[in-house]
């Protein structure tokens, strides 16, 4: 290991280690979020990210770290161990099982998630516009602008693909100005918001010619819900490009 990658992980685990010191117990998602969050805080050269990537077995540094942080032998070696889980009102939460917590405990937690949940979302959105950089890259495409929320990605032919970052699947909307662009949003714990999305608006994107992709934020992946890009270059970044088509064949909707 460089020693700048040594030096870049303890600034990680410096990170993490504060945000676990202030949450013992910590939803699923403030974690997956702190971490992206920590990650873009160390600055990670591309030989840096490479090589922990390569540590962490994933092609997605933040991800690779989420799941190395809850599984059993993970990389760091000063922060607590998330060994236990519990799910309250429906949210998953990461905690020590020595710390013998109880039903106070987790009320507060849940509480605690509840008031952060809009700092939680505009998080979430910046580090999806990371996720979304890295996954350009990969087709040979840089940032050109981010304008009002539009981001403009350009690769050496000058070929352009904007794209809008949403929340979440049920916040985005259709709008003038869109046509050709891309809509991007995390994935959801429950299909149910993506089948609505599907039938309310399915038929809209695709005469708007609007493309909708989703980001498996724990995975590190986009893939194409709506719509498929024209550079084979972006397919091949997909980790499931089938799914658009599985996506009309099991939710039974042909836009024509």
């Amino acid at each position: 290991m460089s020693a700048s990658l040594n030096e870049k992980i303890e600034v990680i685990e410096s990170c993490l280690g504060d945000i676990l010191t202030q949450k013992e117990i910590i939803s699923r998602y403030e974690l997956l979020q702190r971490i992206y969050q920590c990650v873009r805080e160390a600055d990670l050269s591309s030989e840096e990210r490479s090589e922990l990537e390569e540590m962490v077995g994933e092609k997605n540094v933040a991800a690779g770290i989420f799941h190395n942080v809850l599984g059993k032998d993970t990389i760091f070696t000063n922060i607590p161990k998330l060994d236990s889980a519990m799910q309250v009102n429906d949210v998953m939460f990461h905690f020590v099982h020595t710390g013998n917590y109880g039903d106070p405990e987790f009320a507060k937690a849940f509480s605690k998630y509840q008031k952060a949940e809009e700092e939680l979302k505009a998080l979430s959105s910046l580090n999806l516009k990371d996720l979304l950089v890295e996954f350009m890259d990969g087709a040979g495409y840089v940032l050109k602008e981010d304008n009002s929320g539009k981001l403009t990605f350009a690769n050496s032919n000058d070929e352009r693909l904007d794209f809008r970052i949403f929340a979440s699947i049920q916040e985005v909307e259709i709008v003038d100005g869109m046509k050709g662009s891309v809509a991007i949003a995390p994935h959801g714990e429950s299909p149910g918001p993506f089948i609505e999305f599907f039938h309310e608006k399915g038929i809209e994107a695709d005469k708007s010619e609007v493309k909708v992709w989703v980001a498996n934020m724990e995975a590190g992946t986009i893939d194409p819900f709506i719509g498929y890009p024209k550079d084979m270059e972006i397919y091949k970044q997909f980790s499931n490009p089938r799914l658009a088509l599985m996506v009309k064949d099991h939710w039974g909707r042909r836009m024509e």
